[in-house]
Parts: structure tokens; sequence; C-alpha cells
């Protein structure tokens, strides 16, 4: 409800995240201008506060954003301007439970690029909803490029990942915002790693007591904890056993790049840093541990439907639950289980509890054939609005600076025919223009951007809706897992182990939000007035 002691005023919301610092078309100074011109000069209210950030939209914890949240329950604005609505962050679900509170608090919210938008009516609350899924989406395409450049990183013999143990990560600057990165051996590592495969080649010696050996003759590991040490209490023996074992396996240290999200298989693809081990040790190794009976202790794993997916909700507190397996003589037991305690203690639950719910989760979100033409009526009408709304001024923009800097890049060629620039200049200064040209026609291209890649994202996300039931009913175990990791981001339980909630990836979390109001406008057809309630009951939790 809205208070009755809200102070006119306007507060506006400027953030910067990682990759757009060096943007001079997102830096603040942009915002700032666009937000005084469109949303502040013709308006008669005054002029509050300017919060900013410079953290990624993905992280709610900005330090200025919950400073925000906080004056605006304590009524300190009336008005809240932003550039883009994915300034605002780029989580969905967070985003729409912010704005919603906002809007209830009585804050009109305003966006630059749109300034005839007005989020607290029905229509403006959907095309606002609109918006942050298309933000959503942008960071879902951003995580695809990043694996594109992971996995041509991998295939060309690098690793862009954290160097395993006794390798460490190295990286040098090519130019302001370009880096090399590569792996090498840690010279500190390197005889404590090669005294391991020594001991494990001798085929004497078990895991166990490896550690041991290593730790004799006063190896640690790139931590800094031992190989083996004793329980400060009972002084009972531990080990770095699984450490070692995992060690032992990895064909990293044979040299070869290995991936199993990408495809790649030993063998396939030769890594350019230096191995410690030739792949016939390597082989020859893992044959010696196969036959200590090794492998089955190790590497014995249960498979969890909901991994990387459950979370418990209990007051305010939201925790992430992990698959468990605790043993007794006679036989194991699976369970979901919180590393954090709630009420004091770990929570525990059997996963039969809540893999048990799934099916009728499913049927909840599976989609109304009936409704299939009325939903498809209205986000191609709605999407075709957005993304092509007030974007001619900014490609202009952009396009006359591609120019600019194709123009500067050839006066850099007539200097160095001149002889006015030495080679050395000239190649640096062109690899520089060149990178400023492929950001420019990547903004470019973005901007361009065709209506009809979201509706094709839709339309496949559409079809899935409607048959996942059926489909899920077909799947393996491993598979239903992965189907479900697609559809959602998070499925939220009670303590009790009662679904009551969940957060869903982009486009279907919009789908869902369109099936709840169009189910709730009893067959009289698409209103957007139920789409106010329907972001509420299918998004917020």
């Amino acid at each position: 409800m809205a208070s009755n002691l809200i102070t006119p005023g306007w507060a506006t919301y400027l953030r910067v995240s990682d990759e757009d610092k060096q943007s001079p078309e997102r830096s603040f100074a942009m915002q700032r201008q666009r937000i005084q011109d469109q949303l502040l000069t013709p308006s008669s209210v005054p002029i509050s506060r300017e919060y900013t950030d410079r953290l990624s939209g993905k992280n709610p914890n900005r330090k200025d954003y919950q400073e925000m949240l906080s004056d605006a329950e304590r009524g300190k604005f009336s008005h809240l301007g932003l550039y883009r609505a994915d300034r605002f962050g780029r989580n969905t679900v967070e985003g729409l439970q912010a704005a919603t509170k906002l809007i209830s608090l009585g804050i009109k919210i305003r966006i630059a690029n749109m300034p005839g938008l007005q989020p607290e009516n029905p229509d403006g609350f959907f095309l606002f909803l609109l918006q942050m899924g298309l933000a959503q989406r942008e960071v879902d395409v951003l995580a695809q490029r990043t694996a594109g450049g992971m996995e041509a990183k991998m295939r060309a013999g690098g690793w862009p990942h954290k160097a395993p143990e006794g390798y460490i990560n190295k990286e040098r600057q090519i130019s302001s915002n370009k880096y090399d990165r590569w792996v090498e051996i840690d010279p500190n590592q390197i005889i404590a790693l090669k005294d391991a495969w020594e001991l494990l080649l001798t085929g004497r010696y078990t895991i166990q007591e490896i550690c041991e050996e290593l730790s004799r003759r006063g190896h640690v590991r790139t931590s800094g904890r031992p190989w083996a040490w004793s329980t400060p209490k009972s002084r009972k023996r531990k080990t770095a056993g699984s450490t070692l074992h995992k060690l032992f396996h990895n064909p990293f240290y044979a040299g070869w790049v290995v991936s199993k999200r990408f495809g790649i298989n030993t063998g396939e693809i030769q890594g350019q840093w230096e191995a410690i081990i030739t792949t016939e040790q390597f082989e020859r190794g893992k044959a010696i541990l196969q036959r200590h009976g090794m492998n089955k202790s190790y590497y014995k794993k249960r498979l969890y439907l909901l991994r990387n997916l459950l979370w418990v909700k209990d007051g305010g507190r939201t925790l992430k639950m992990f698959g468990s397996t605790p043993s007794s003589s006679h036989k194991s037991y699976a369970y979901y289980i919180t590393h954090a305690n709630l009420a004091g203690n770990k929570l525990r639950l059997q996963t039969s509890i809540v893999d048990g719910q799934i099916d009728d989760w499913l049927g909840g979100i599976t989609i109304n054939p009936d409704l299939i033409p009325t939903i498809r009526e209205v986000y191609q009408k709605e999407i075709r609005q957005v993304t092509t709304d007030n974007k001619e001024d900014s490609l202009d923009q952009l396009k006359r600076k591609l120019l600019h800097v194709k123009e500067e890049e050839a006066n850099l060629g007539r200097l160095l025919i001149t002889n006015k620039m030495s080679e050395e200049t000239y190649d640096k200064l062109r690899f520089e223009w060149q990178d400023k040209i492929l950001n420019l026609r990547l903004q470019i291209e973005n901007m361009e951007f065709d209506a009809s890649k979201y509706l094709d994202d839709l339309e496949i996300a559409l079809a899935l809706l409607s048959n996942i039931s059926s489909l899920y009913e077909r799947l393996e175990e491993k598979q239903k897992n992965e189907l479900l990791q697609i559809i959602a981001k998070r499925i939220i339980i009670n303590p009790e182990g009662e679904i009551i909630s969940h957060e869903l990836h982009s486009p279907f979390s919009y789908l869902v939000t369109l099936i709840e109001a169009l189910s709730t406008s009893n067959e009289e057809g698409y209103r957007s007035e139920y789409i106010h309630d329907g972001v509420q009951n299918a998004l917020i939790f």
C-alpha cells in the first residue's frame, strides 16, 4: 500500500557492469544524460537523489540498489528514473519483485528509452515485464557466447578454467582490455607431483600410503594443506586420498584437453602446456588403481533428479540443497541436504519426498492447447513493439561512429605509407582500431536485432511446454534432470519438502506468466489487466 508520507521527488538509479565500464554508450554519463533529457527536464517534480552501482545486474546485493529500496520504503522519493529496464537488473524474478514492491509503495517508475511507459498500469506493467525478459535473454545469450569462446580455446589446445593441482594460471596484457592467458607447471609443486606418480607406477602403494609418503617427504598441496594429517581431538589419521585419486584420473597431467561439456575426449586434442607424465604412464596408472580396487569406492555416484535445482525457503532465508548419500553397514540412503544450518541444524529430506512431486509440478506449467493461439498473438504483438521502439537515433549514432573509426584506421595506413609511422606502432594501433570496429559492429548487430529471433525462441519454448509432461515420462533419470535444468533455474520447497514456488529460465518464465494471466480471464479472451496478477502468481516468490 502506498505511503501517505511519501516525499515528492525524483530518484535515479544508474548501473554499469564490468563489461559496460569501457562502453560510452552505457556509461554513467550517457545514462545520466538520457534520464535528464527524457525524464527530469520535462517534469516539474524536484530531484531527490542519484543512486549508482558498479556491479552486474545479476547480483541483487548491490549497495546503492539496496539503499534505494530502503529509502523507497521510508517514502524519500515519489519517482524513480532508469535508463533502461536492464539497468534495474537482469534477473527477471528479482527485478519484478523490486518493481512490484516499489509500485505498491506508490512510486512511479519511468524508463528513459521508453518515457511513456507507466508500469503502475496493467498494460505498462506487461511491457515492463517484457523488457525484463529481454534483458534476461541478453544474459543467457552472453553466457552462450562465453561458452563458445571457452570451447574454441579448448579446441585450440588452451585451458580456460582454473589450473588443476600442480599448475598455475598465467596471463599477460595485450591491449587495454585484452589478455593472453595460459597455464604452466607450478615450480613449487612439480617435485611432489612427480613423486606421487612415481610411487603409483611402482604398483606397491595404495592412495592412502602415497599420501603418507608425500607428507613424510615434506610435500604439501597447492593450498598449503598436508597430504596426510592427524585430527586434533581423536588423533585419527586422515589423508587427501580423494584429491589424489582425481589427480591420477585427470588426463590433463598427460597433456590432453578433455571436456565432457564440449564432447572432447582423451587423445583428441593436445594441450599447450607441459605434461608431467606420458599417455602410456597415465593409462598404466589407471590400470594399477583398477587392480587395487580403487575405482569403485571413488567413482560410484548416485544421480539426483533435482541436482543444482533444489532450494528450501524458511522465513526470509532461501538455501540451496545438495545430494547426500550417507551409508550404514547394510544400506545407503539418498537425501537432499542443506550445507548451512536451518533452525539450528542441517535440513535433510529423503529424495522421494520431493522427486515424487515433479510430475504434478510439470502439469502445473504445461500449456493448455486451447490457449496457444492467443498466447502466440499476444507475444508477437508485444515483442515487435518493444524491440523496435526508440532505437533509430542510437543506431544512427553507432553507424556514424563506426564510419569515423574506419576513417581513422585508413589514416593510420597513410601515415605508414609516407614513413611517418613505424611498422611496430602501426601494428599496435591497427590492432586497437580493429578491436573498436568489432565492438561497434556487435553493438549495431544487437541494435538491429530481428524480432523473429525472439519469436523463434518463444515458438520452441511454447512447443516444449505444451508437451512437457508426456516427454518427461519417456526420459531416463539423467535426461530428466537435463530437461528440468533447461526449463527451471530453481525449484523452491518449504522445510517439509512441499514445492511452493519456482523460478524458470527465459523465455519459459514469460510464457508461464501469460498462461497464468490468460487462465484467470475466465475464457473472456486476453485482457492485459490480468497480467499483473499473473506475474505475481507465476514468478514472484
